[in-house]
């Protein structure tokens, strides 16, 4: 039992040995430096290391932001590269430490570049690659990019925007280069700005470049616009005109232009100040073509008071067939005009007729205002 004690405790000792070992030969920075000198003597960054070399990409999203103007989106980001180099590999019983920092500019790296970029900052050379005793090397490529972006705006102020950024090869074809994405969680960005990033996804397809085949990695980046003042303003305006229209709607025909001019007021205020500020975009926003539907509206209810006034008014013998659909009609609702009402003084048909028209208009104006509402709010 002692014998077996004292095996399992000398094992440990050699065991915390080893460890101290290889961490004394890692902190030793000046022989690791030889000895990753002495590796890459006679490598040669100009070729690849294999003739179908595998790499794997991972994007790192830090910020993302539109600029509406010019209908781009820049994005900085870290470009996360990895892949498998043979001629790297070395003993670690030997040298004491399994991995290694280098300058990436002694070693081949990808010609991974993006594909779709309308502006493309400097990358930060001096980041080192790291290098491991099996092989394994890693690098990072920090991006500064703007890509063009197809601005949609019909759901503004409450859109979210979509951009794509396509990496690949300028010089590699899908049988000298293939490219994965590994597996990376985004890293959760709190935005400050007019722009939050909602969602990043990634995969992996190819292009056809001429007669070649390309391998792509493909991330869309997904940003949601922080604008509560303007659809708090939206939401405003358009209850405010919702509810001019309605009283207007309730009101004698006498009395509702001044209601109905008020509502088409305060809707085409809010449409100048709004399309000031609008970009150029694929489609219209939901709330501008709402605010101009209500525009229409009040300009239609003090037409259609103005049509009901005129049609009371009128003094020609009305037809027989009029006679005779008012008839059919009194018996389901009251045609009789009111004593208050300009058609109080008006007796027969057309004073029938107007106070009919007027209820008609009056309710479709009512159902498309509910209507309105209905695409603003849901």
């Amino acid at each position: 039992m002692a014998s077996r004690a004292a095996a399992l405790l000398s094992a440990l000792l050699v065991c915390l040995y080893g460890v101290r070992c290889v961490r004394g030969a890692c902190s030793n920075a000046t022989q690791l430096s030889v000895q990753v000198d002495t590796l890459l003597a006679e490598y040669d960054r100009e070729a690849p290391p294999a003739a179908r070399v595998r790499v794997a990409l991972a994007l790192d999203v830090r910020h993302a932001t539109v600029d509406e103007p010019r209908a781009v989106m820049r994005l900085l980001a870290d470009l996360k590269m990895s892949w498998q180099e043979p001629r790297v590999q070395w003993n670690v019983s030997e040298w004491g430490c399994d991995s290694a920092l280098t300058a990436a500019e002694r070693l081949w790296l990808p010609d991974v570049v993006l594909l779709n970029a309308a502006a493309t900052g400097a990358g930060d050379a001096a980041l080192r690659a790291r290098l491991d005793a099996a092989g394994a090397v890693s690098w990072v490529e920090r991006l500064d990019v703007t890509v063009p972006l197809d601005l949609t705006l019909q759901a503004w102020p409450w859109d979210t925007q979509t951009c794509t950024f396509k990496f690949g090869s300028r010089t590699y074809n899908d049988d000298e280069l293939v490219i994965d994405i590994s597996e990376f969680k985004h890293a959760v960005v709190f935005e400050t700005g007019a722009w939050e990033i909602q969602k990043v996804s990634g995969e992996a397809s190819t292009w056809q470049r001429g007669d070649e085949v390309v391998n792509v990695a493909t991330w869309s980046v997904w940003v949601a616009r922080r604008a509560p003042a303007h659809a708090l303003g939206a939401a405003a305006v358009l209850l405010a005109a919702a509810l001019l229209l309605a009283t207007a709607a309730a009101l004698p025909p006498q009395q509702r232009p001044a209601l109905a001019a008020c509502a088409s007021f305060i809707a085409a205020l809010w449409l100048i100040s709004t399309l000031a500020r609008l970009p150029g975009a694929s489609s219209a926003p939901r709330s501008v073509s709402v605010m101009c539907a209500v525009c229409v509206l009040g300009a239609l209810a003090g037409a259609c008071a103005a049509l009901v006034q005129r049609l009371a008014r009128a003094t020609a013998p009305p037809p027989r067939a009029l006679r005779t659909l008012l008839s059919s009609l009194s018996t389901v609702c009251k045609l009789t005009p009111s004593e208050g009402s300009c058609m109080s003084s008006e007796s027969g048909a057309w004073a029938a007729a107007a106070l009919l028209l007027d209820r008609a208009l009056s309710a479709a104006l009512v159902l498309t205002l509910l209507v309105l509402l209905a695409v603003q709010l849901f």
